[in-house]
């Protein structure tokens, strides 16, 4: 047996030890709610689940062994299924009383929400409307009229353009005969057209091509006709009306034609032609009034010198002018053609262009849009006068001073392009020597050795001085063998 004193020490041990583990246990469970932030609902929990304890204290053990048979989740589970039934129940239970509400259950049986029958819908049968008459396709309607009426314009355009033509030529063939030997044939085509006919190039434009006259290495004859094949056209020429054009270019020979440049023509085309061709903004500065020289008075001369004038348009051509005052539109005899001027965003050219004497003759045919072959027919008087103008231009001959100033002129234009090719040329060689000069100063930049470097820059520098003291002499290596 355990002596008195003994079982005193123990006690007096328990004693001294138990605020210490009850300390340590406090500390414990201070520092596990100081780290959760939910400890305070987490001790309500627990307390709620001590307060059950104690309700249940007298089952706890089938309690466990039930919670252990069943998992920890059932009992969740069936605490929503009895939430469930509870929510199906009738809520308007009591309506159906019959003895409160009379006929209800006769007029309209109540079905509560709980009921598992679905209510019987019907659904109404709507007719499909269908839209059958024309105005359902008033766009497809309208579209196929206007290819219709597109493709209807082409074909009578076209037509009325060919029927033209043909009697431009019909009227013409027995003129241009008698002073062409070869009428219909330029000699480019691979498949050349029969001779005495038009060389169509579209719908709206026909050529023919005359040689074999003396004077004059061959003409050209274009028929510009209104497109009346296209119904845009049509439309924007009701707004801005036009007219057919026939534009005859004859290609002089060089010692046919003496050195000069003429111009008459309606004042509008005077100002266009004198801003856009090469050699009348070159040679012919002054405007003359045509009505001066015998011309109708809406007309313009430029040319070079007022002998010029005076000796080409003579009394015939004055008349026939205006007799047909409404047919004529331009003409432009030159020596010195090369057609329209270089547009200013293109390389300006270094050398004088090709130049070639001709005679061009441009005519409105009368009657606008609404142009007949009468009106084709009409047209033959102004190609007598281009026979005559021919021939005119063959038999001139300017004076003595009026052929030096036009050669002066000439060799001053010429001169003009030869300075233009030379300062072309200096700015493309001055162009590279600052190129090389960069070459040289990269690779001064670029050298690692630095007494090599200074040797680069020493030669460059004599070579600088050499070129400032004798700027005009240029070292050249001999050597002698």
């Amino acid at each position: 047996m355990m002596s008195h004193s003994s079982l005193l020490l123990m006690v007096l041990c328990g004693l001294l030890l138990t605020p210490l583990v009850l300390g340590a246990a406090g500390n414990h469970r201070g520092a596990e709610i100081e780290d959760n932030e939910f400890a305070e609902f987490e001790d309500l929990g627990d307390e709620e689940e001590d307060d059950g304890t104690v309700e249940t204290e007298g089952d706890g053990e089938e309690f466990l062994d039930g919670e252990e048979a069943e998992g920890p989740f059932e009992g969740d589970f069936d605490e929503e299924d009895e939430d469930g039934v509870i929510e199906d129940e009738d809520e308007f239970e009591h309506f159906h009383d019959t003895e409160e509400f009379e006929n209800f259950e006769r007029e309209k049986p109540f079905k509560g929400k709980g009921s598992s029958d679905t209510p019987d819908l019907e659904i109404a049968k709507l007719p499909v409307h269908l839209r059958n008459n024309w105005d359902s396709y008033y766009m497809e309607i309208l579209m196929l009229v206007g290819i219709l009426a597109y493709v209807l314009n082409y074909i009578t355009g076209k037509s009325k353009n060919q029927k033209l033509s043909t009697a431009w030529l019909n009227a013409h063939l027995e003129l241009l005969e008698s002073n062409f030997a070869l009428v219909g044939d330029d000699g480019s085509q691979k498949d050349p057209p029969a001779t005495g006919q038009l060389l169509k190039e579209s719908e709206s434009r026909y050529c023919l091509w005359c040689s074999g006259r003396t004077c004059c290495e061959g003409m050209l004859v274009e028929l510009k006709l209104l497109k009346r094949q296209d119904l845009v056209s049509v439309v924007a020429k009701l707004m801005k009306p036009g007219s057919d054009e026939i534009l005859i270019t004859v290609t002089m020979n060089s010692e046919d034609m003496d050195s000069f440049i003429l111009f008459a023509g309606r004042k509008k085309m005077a100002s266009k032609m004198q801003k856009e061709m090469q050699d009348l903004s070159q040679y012919c500065q002054d405007r003359r009034s045509g009505e001066k020289y015998g011309l109708p008075s809406s007309s313009v001369v430029l040319a070079e010198s007022a002998e010029v004038i005076q000796g080409v348009i003579d009394g015939k051509v004055s008349s026939c002018l205006n007799q047909y005052e409404d047919m004529f539109e331009y003409l432009h005899f030159s020596d010195q053609f090369s057609g329209p001027k270089p547009n200013a965003d293109d390389e300006q050219p270094t050398k004088m262009p090709e130049t070639k004497k001709v005679l061009i003759f441009c005519f409105k045919v009368p009657g606008g849009p609404r142009c007949t072959k009468a009106d084709m027919e009409s047209m033959l008087p102004m190609m007598k006068l281009v026979m005559y103008c021919i021939e005119k231009v063959k038999r001139y001959k300017l004076s003595r001073e009026a052929k030096q100033k036009a050669d002066k002129a000439r060799a001053k234009v010429s001169e003009s392009f030869v300075k233009l090719a030379h300062a072309q040329r200096q700015e493309a060689a001055q162009q590279r020597r600052e190129e090389k000069r960069r070459a040289e100063k990269d690779r001064l930049l670029n050298e690692e050795d630095p007494e090599k470097a200074r040797k680069l820059e020493e030669k460059q520098y004599r070579k600088d001085m050499r070129k400032r003291l004798n700027p005009g002499m240029k070292q050249m290596k001999v050597r002698v063998t």
